[in-house]
């Protein structure tokens, strides 16, 4: 394969996965070229060569056009935003405009520089309504959030420029988990204080939010392979859901992780850290893209073992 990568936000913790599954299938590292608005190559910094990590803000139109023209991409997953939910809500200007604008712009490179190149969109599962019922493709939308209304606004885009001819898939993924998640999402922030504050007797006791919410966990290196799989069968113009299709409540969740830990520790539930409006439930109908030839193959548990072993060596 001699067709050039792009993975926009390629050093952070889903393009990382990426990269090693896309080099695992057979790519070329000299054929992936993945940005980074900080520099560095990170974890990548012995797969890939230096001249393919990019230092660039999405969020210049010319900086991206350029970048297009430099590698014209074949195939490009655009990974890169403001990710955090939570932290949305407090910075709604900033992940509204850095999401659109990112989309936007990569979009615009598409149809002016490589208008025969593939885009996979990456939405979010909070772009749904609330329901207790497993969510559809077709099931109705109602983002809660900044970061949410941002991924429905990237969709949109994603139609539009649809519309004029560019080749685009969007999907909508629901939590994922896996090396390299950074604090600040539920499986991390628990996986480091056990390991980097509990085990090591800084601290005894974890503050928690509601454990009661439940929430459709896959491994990351299962969501790769769907989109691996969707940049090469997926329908152009069609949206897709990637997760286990199984839902677990946090408190569970957390009881499994305190049982890989080395020391006990009281769980403490803190109404400070309750987040108002949370989604009560919240999981995947996956039949779309099981027609494809995509399942999850990672048991939750393996996952969080592998999760809880990288942290202790961090």
């Amino acid at each position: 394969m001699n067709k050039n990568i792009l993975i926009t936000g390629g050093t952070g913790f889903v393009g990382t996965h990426l990269v090693e599954a896309l080099i695992e299938k057979g790519v070329s590292a000299q054929n992936i070229h993945v940005t980074s608005l900080n520099g560095g190559p990170t974890y990548l910094g012995e797969v890939l060569p230096e001249e393919n990590f990019h230092k660039i803000n999405l969020i210049e139109a010319d900086a991206v056009l350029d970048l297009f023209d430099k590698i014209l991409p074949k195939e490009i997953y655009n990974l890169a935003g403001f990710s955090d939910t939570g932290l949305s809500i407090e910075k709604k200007s900033l992940t509204l405009s850095v999401n659109i604008n990112i989309q936007l712009n990569v979009l615009e490179a598409i149809k002016l520089k490589t208008p025969e190149s593939k885009l996979l969109s990456i939405g979010s599962a909070t772009e749904y309504a609330v329901s207790s019922e497993p969510l559809n493709e077709n099931s109705p939308l109602g983002p809660r959030s900044p970061y949410a209304v941002s991924k429905v606004t990237q969709e949109m885009l994603a139609y539009s420029y649809h519309a004029e001819g560019i080749n685009v898939i969007h999907v909508r993924p629901f939590n994922h988990i896996g090396e390299y998640q950074a604090k600040g999402f539920v499986v991390s922030d628990f996986a480091y204080q056990i390991t980097q504050e509990i085990e090591k007797g800084i601290k005894n006791n974890i503050h928690v939010g509601n454990l009661d919410v439940k929430r459709d966990f896959s491994d990351v290196k299962d969501v790769v392979q769907a989109y691996i799989l969707l940049m090469e069968k997926g329908v152009n113009g069609e949206i897709y859901n990637i997760g286990s299709g199984q839902d677990i409540s946090i408190r569970d969740l957390l009881e499994k992780l305190k049982s890989l830990s080395t020391t006990d520790f009281e769980i403490i539930v803190d109404q400070k850290k309750q987040r108002p409006g949370d989604v009560e439930r919240s999981v995947a109908d996956i039949n779309k893209i099981k027609k494809l030839g995509w399942e999850p193959t990672i048991p939750l548990d393996i996952t969080l073992k592998r999760i809880v072993k990288w942290w202790r060596e961090q």
